[in-house]
């Protein structure tokens, strides 16, 4: 997922060593924005557009 982000230029890791985990963190983070939230869980790991 982080590759297919960053080439279609959506997301770019800022360099750290895990880029899966700060990407999961950045969606959980939009999550909690309740009704401003761009994606929603869908599933276990899974997630979609809001």
């Amino acid at each position: 997922m982080v590759e297919a982000m960053a080439k279609a230029k959506l997301w770019t890791s800022p360099g750290g060593k895990t880029p899966d985990a700060t990407l999961y963190s950045a969606i959980l983070r939009d999550i909690g924005k309740g009704s401003d939230a761009r994606l929603k869980k869908a599933a276990p790991g899974g997630f979609t557009k809001a």
